[in-house]
């Protein structure tokens, strides 16, 4: 019993630091189109984050598949809130039609993908999770607050389609994430 107490505690370590070394290693480049997957309020946060460590990027909360046009990278903010949908005037359907373009835009660009989950568990459920889906499915690498993922879900997402996957305490830890993802010249 004791013996596969160990195998599984190591198996467990193994899988974190892969996944670690795997994320560590993603990069991606400047500048950056930083735009929201369901219009929920940690975008502005991101925003300030993004600031905050000096990036190069385009703010639009909004965007479609036209913005792309002159960034090398695109940042999605995902998780919803029915306040934030009201407040740009649209639905779901409406936003996931949108955010299903632009990440269809963003793939025939070849252009990467970074999803940002920081709203923790106020950013999961019914209404959050078509966006959180569309957006980490689609991603070339998740940085995901911890607390928003106790049920496995963005990890699951990340092993089923190998995607590099950046596990963090707190959404202010995400600028420093975001600064080493962002390390290549701008």
């Amino acid at each position: 019993m004791m013996k596969s107490k160990w195998l599984y505690i190591t198996l467990i370590f193994a899988i974190v630091f892969a996944a670690f070394c795997i994320a560590s290693e993603f990069n991606a480049k400047q500048p950056i189109l930083l735009t929201s997957a369901g219009q929920g309020p940690d975008l502005t946060m991101v925003k300030i984050l993004a600031q905050k460590n000096n990036l190069s990027f385009t703010f639009d909360k909004l965007a479609k598949p036209d913005k792309l046009k002159g960034h090398a990278t695109l940042l999605l903010v995902a998780g919803s809130s029915t306040k934030g949908l009201g407040a740009a005037n649209i639905d779901k359907d409406q936003e996931l039609a949108r955010v299903q373009s632009l990440i269809k835009a963003a793939k025939e660009a070849k252009m990467p993908i970074v999803t940002l989950h920081v709203g923790g568990p106020s950013r999961r459920g019914k209404l959050s999770d078509d966006f959180n889906t569309i957006a980490a499915e689609n991603a070339d690498c998740l940085v995901i607050v911890k607390s928003g993922n106790d049920d496995g879900f963005f990890n699951k997402t990340a092993e089923a389609k190998k995607i590099p996957i950046f596990l963090i305490d707190k959404i202010v830890d995400a600028g420093n994430v975001l600064s080493q993802i962002f390390s290549e010249a701008k």
